[in-house]
């Protein structure tokens, strides 16, 4: 029974083969070529993309994170204590350092947008170049708050694995880990200016520094 169903299948290939290729349209003149029209609409296009906005840094992932935190435990307290496995008194603290934390640091956007700015207007360059130099500026000054972010945020997350049991940090950090790798994945979105590449950056530097020397 095996051998004559192998025999069978080994009949029935060359004919479903025969079948599919009797469906290609044949070549003719003037007649778009499916095929070729695919290989062609996978190949990626030359030039820049135009970002529509920059995703969130691995610097910044710990901000946003905990700052959700706090959201949730404004909006259900008893789920996120059950979840933590913390009573009524250590989810307080937890919202308090947050809280805190969200109110003394922020991501001082506009001194990334003069840095921009003085780059741009102090350049010599023109053109594509000129702009290059200002966004360049943007992300270098922009890099210097994320960095600073991130070091104070790994602060604030000791802070709080300090006032926590151990079966609570284990719960903690399995939180956060699961946390962080929601939002790496959604491909999230930060605050401040579009300056990914000159296609997308171009009308960030137009609208913030070229108003100001026209």
């Amino acid at each position: 029974m095996h051998a004559l169903k192998v025999f069978a299948l080994l009949v029935l290939l060359p004919a479903s083969t025969l079948a599919q290729e009797s469906r290609e349209p044949p070549a003719v003149d003037g007649v778009v070529d499916t095929q070729a029209r695919i290989d062609e609409l996978r190949r990626p296009e030359r030039g820049e993309l135009s970002v529509l906005a920059p995703t969130i840094a691995p610097e910044e992932i710990n901000r946003v994170v905990l700052n959700r935190l706090m959201q949730e435990i404004a909006r259900d307290p008893q789920t996120t204590a059950t979840r933590l496995a913390v009573n009524d008194n250590q989810l307080q603290d937890i919202f308090i350092t947050i809280s805190n934390a969200l109110s003394f640091i922020n991501n001082n956007e506009m001194a990334n947008i003069r840095a921009m700015c003085s780059a741009y207007n102090n350049s010599d360059l023109e053109g594509d170049a000129r702009i290059q130099v200002a966004l360049d500026a943007y992300k270098a000054r922009a890099k210097f708050t994320s960095n600073f972010i991130s070091r104070y945020y790994r602060v604030v997350l000791g802070d709080i694995e300090t006032i926590l049991p151990e079966i609570s940090r284990v719960k903690f950090d399995a939180y956060m880990e699961d946390r962080r790798r929601r939002i790496a994945n959604a491909g999230a979105v930060t605050w401040g200016a579009v300056v990914e590449n000159i296609t997308s950056g171009t009308e960030t530097v137009q609208f913030h520094c070229r108003r100001q020397t026209d």
